[in-house]
């Protein structure tokens, strides 16, 4: 197949101008997509060092972060327009940890999700359980704690959404727990104040089943697909653990 008629594809079902404003999403090169035919497709979170080599097999990188530094491969990238897209990465997250969606949570830009847990409430100490087993992530950071409260209603940002603006929107909403990552301290004494449970659960493991869902996508526009876990680009260090990589 050739590379622009699978790009094509993939922008029919996931477009460009979908995307938030200033956001490199695309085909980022090097050369044309006119100009080479697409077998095999490897499909990554981050460029990270490696990434480069691992590209030899494959034919195309498709990338869900825009890269730092130009890739030396032919690249491709799908961000916010794939998680603002119907059946996106939002709604793999919200599909992963077993909730109904029925609304967007930021009805300007399309981003996030809200809905319900399909098994009825949880007590916050419980869907905090599903959480780590399902995103398969070793920590979580929550405010407003509480075991036995009830959650039932929840909204969701896969990656970056624990940001002042979006915590405030998550809290006019009505949500009874909003799940996302990137949590700062300013976030946290905001949610504090408007008792909203915030679960931080890692901008990378929130974004782990829309990563495998892009995989799903790809594939079935008929190219040979494999999804790498690059993982993220630090080590957590502790006393208690010791050095070891996070996830």
């Amino acid at each position: 197949m050739r590379a622009s008629d699978l790009l094509r594809d993939l922008e029919e079902k996931v477009p460009l101008d979908i995307a938030l404003e200033g956001d490199r999403v695309g085909y980022i090169g090097p050369g044309s997509p006119d100009s080479f035919d697409v077998e095999r497709v490897l499909v990554v979170m981050d460029y990270l060092p490696g990434v480069e080599g691992a590209c030899r097999a494959y034919d195309l990188l498709v990338l869900h972060h825009p890269p730092p530094v130009s890739p030396g491969v032919p690249a491709y990238v799908m961000h916010s327009n794939w998680d603002i897209v119907d059946g996106g990465a939002a709604d793999a997250l919200a599909r992963c940890l077993g909730i109904t969606v029925d609304s967007v949570l930021d009805q300007e830009t399309g981003l996030g999700r809200v809905g319900r847990l399909q098994d009825g409430p949880l007590s916050l100490e419980a869907f905090a359980d599903r959480v780590l087993k399902e995103l398969a992530t070793d920590d979580l950071r929550i405010v407003n704690f509480q075991k036995e409260r009830p959650v039932g209603r929840i909204g969701l940002i896969p990656g970056f959404g624990l940001n002042p603006h979006l915590i405030q929107l998550a809290a006019e909403s009505g949500v009874d727990l909003y799940l996302s990552g990137d949590l700062t301290h300013p976030g946290a004494v905001l949610a504090a104040n408007a008792d909203l449970v915030l679960v931080d659960a890692t901008h990378h493991a929130t974004e782990v089943p829309g990563l495998l869902r892009l995989g799903e996508l790809i594939r079935g526009c008929g190219v040979a697909v494999d999804v790498a876990e690059t993982g993220v680009p630090w080590r957590c260090v502790s006393r208690e653990r010791g050095n070891e990589q996070c996830r």
